[in-house]
């Protein structure tokens, strides 16, 4: 191999390569030293995830798939894409930031124990738990022990921002999916709306031949009325209103009849839906209305709903 080489280019050779490998030794073992191994901290694997349980003030809650692309909670509701997509990662990413300061270790662990959310998540493999609190000295990182007896760490989610405790402290409503309108413009059959106070205000719109007309109205704007459809693919509930809060709304609302009737018929049944919206209560700016499907009591936000509570003239060719 070296033939014809002199000797100095050789030693210069072997130098350079012996050089090299001593680097990627360094390197590697720096990486190494950079994560240390904690032995009380657990690694959570989120591919085969059957059910998570948090349990925070005595309450306990867990989620778990219904299908491959739905989750509920508590099996009563579906459950928020998004927030599982979050614990998800959470869990696969959650690492060790540094252990707990020696001087308020036990502390933090009593803490832990009494204060903290404690988490059991199981999965195909079996089960693992843990015990999570926020971290006062830091937002975005939070406390963690996975045993009363074991070491606690300070835990953090490499690039996330937020404390990972606030996920499991959330109410059950708040892990809801709180779609409402889910549709289509080619999806939708018929769309009626109905003004208590204004009848002849009211409209229907029907898919005929498939083309979409404003029932007794000869000529249309069409692009009124394309933008209008398109307003139902993504219209969201603001709030589930439950247990006390849904009672006292309940009985305020028992002296009045609903404002508005709006039924969205889709060719996918499932995505059908029919709401009843009552006029504002005195000294608040939500819009109260039930779902008539499910029996559900909501809040709506009266800026995305005031684009769908138009009159049937609004669609007029000017």
């Amino acid at each position: 191999m070296f033939t014809g080489i002199t000797t100095r280019v050789k030693v210069l050779f072997l130098l350079a390569v012996v050089t090299g490998i001593m680097a990627l030794w360094t390197l590697t073992n720096k990486e190494r030293a950079g994560k240390p191994e904690y032995s009380d901290f657990i690694k959570i694997d989120t591919t085969d995830l059957v059910k998570v349980t948090f349990t925070n003030n005595k309450h306990s809650h867990y989620v778990a798939p219904k299908t491959e692309q739905v989750w509920f909670i508590d099996s009563k509701y579906d459950v928020r894409r998004d927030i599982i997509t979050t614990m998800k990662l959470g869990l696969a990413r959650m690492e060790v930031k540094m252990p707990v300061a020696s001087e308020i270790k036990e502390k933090v662990r009593k803490r832990l124990i009494s204060e903290g959310v404690h988490v059991e998540v199981l999965t195909e493999e079996g089960e693992k738990e843990f015990w999570i609190l926020t971290n006062d000295n830091d937002e975005n990182s939070s406390y963690f022990i996975n045993a009363p007896s074991a070491e606690p760490y300070i835990v953090y989610v490499p690039g996330f921002t937020g404390d990972l405790t606030d996920l499991f402290k959330l109410a059950p409503g708040d892990w809801r999916n709180k779609a409402l309108f889910r549709n289509m413009a080619g999806g939708i059959e018929e769309i009626q709306l109905k003004y208590e106070s204004a009848p002849k205000d009211g409209f229907a719109i029907k898919k005929v031949l498939n083309k979409y007309e404003v029932v007794d109205m000869p000529v249309v704007d069409s692009t009124r009325l394309q933008t209008y459809l398109s307003l139902f693919q993504h219209i969201n509930v603001e709030n589930y209103l439950v247990d006390k809060q849904k009672d006292s709304v309940e009985y305020l609302l028992k002296s009045q009849k609903p404002e508005v009737f709006l039924s969205v018929i889709d060719f996918d049944k499932s995505r059908s839906r029919t709401i009843q919206i009552y006029k504002a209560l005195p000294g608040t700016k939500l819009l109260y209305a039930r779902v008539v499907d499910n029996g559900e009591l909501v809040t709506l936000s009266p800026e995305v709903f005031f684009r769908l509570l138009v009159r049937k003239q609004w669609f007029m060719d000017k």
